[in-house]
């Protein structure tokens, strides 16, 4: 058997709590407001939602892990997570997100560590629509923490399954970016010492990476029965500590999505218990209705328009 057989037979599927399934059964109230125009469309909802706490109490809890990874583990863990993406994107709208790859080399697994996720529990997805929407959407709109991360996927799949069918995603292009020096030195470092170097030199010189996925997907509209499709732009972004993706920015969507799609994220969410009420701060993740300081790069929240 091929390598590329031997780890696509072992990509896992995220397992979704009860929970999450009950936004399935809520899509249906907003699929009106998001296939047309709506008579009386609501009021949109707070957007800062915020996930479940991570366990953040106690000294021993570390979310990036506690053991430090050489460079050949980092290199294939990042490996890893290109093939992944690679390989399940195209049948996300059949299979679901995949995030894991079982690692245990046998038909049996009997433990959790034999699934390694290519995500960071804290991984945090952006999305800057073109045109800012009115209050109280912010300007830049994110979800912060696997869970958010994993119940937004699942909206966007099967609202765009009840809404479509035929839903195919193709890849136009894949770029892997890495450092932007080979010294990984700072030259605005004041006063650098010889251990500075060496530090920096040992884990930011080899150890930034981020991929550039460029996609298309496309569906016939179940009522009007016309062709629909949006080019998405999307940048991954790995953990030069774990080889996790800890950023996902949706660099852009054409045709931009619908205010009226977040609105039905947040209520979907909420729904759930994922989402927090205006003007609370979550502890596992949050998504700010104030405005963040400048991004450095484009950001994302889903794929749909």
């Amino acid at each position: 058997m091929s390598l590329r057989a031997t780890v696509a037979s072992r990509l896992v599927r995220p397992a979704l709590s009860p929970r999450c399934h009950a936004v399935i059964r809520h899509l249906s109230r907003h699929y009106a407001s998001l296939d047309g125009p709506a008579t009386s469309p609501p009021a949109p909802p707070s957007v800062r939602m915020s996930a479940e706490p991570q366990r953040t109490a106690g000294p021993s809890s570390k979310p990036e892990g506690p053991r430090e990874l050489s460079d050949q583990e980092w290199e294939i863990r990042t490996g890893r997570a290109i093939y992944v993406l690679q390989q399940t994107l195209p049948t996300f709208f059949s299979t679901g997100l995949i995030s894991s790859v079982d690692t245990s080399g046998s038909n049996s697994r009997t433990k959790e560590e034999d699934e390694i996720s290519i995500y960071s529990p804290n991984i945090r997805l952006e999305y800057r629509p073109p045109t800012q929407f009115p209050p109280p959407f912010p300007r830049t709109l994110h979800v912060e923490g696997l869970p958010l991360y994993l119940a937004s996927s699942a909206f966007v799949r099967h609202t765009l399954n009840a809404l479509y069918t035929d839903l195919r995603v193709e890849l136009r292009r894949v770029r892997v970016h890495g450092p932007r020096s080979s010294s990984g030195l700072r030259p605005d470092t004041p006063e650098a010492t010889p251990e500075t170097h060496q530090q920096q030199g040992k884990t930011r010189s080899i150890r930034e990476k981020s991929l550039f996925i460029g996609l298309v997907v496309r569906g016939t509209n179940r009522v009007s029965k016309a062709e629909g499709g949006w080019e998405v732009n999307s940048t991954y972004t790995f953990s030069p500590t774990t080889g996790l993706i800890h950023l996902h920015n949706i660099d852009s969507i054409h045709p931009a999505p619908h205010e009226a799609f977040f609105s039905a994220l947040q209520a979907a969410l909420n729904k759930i218990g994922l989402g927090g009420p205006q003007g609370e701060t979550g502890a596992g993740g949050v998504a700010r209705s104030s405005a963040p300081s400048p991004p450095q790069r484009s950001p994302s929240v889903a794929d749909r328009s």
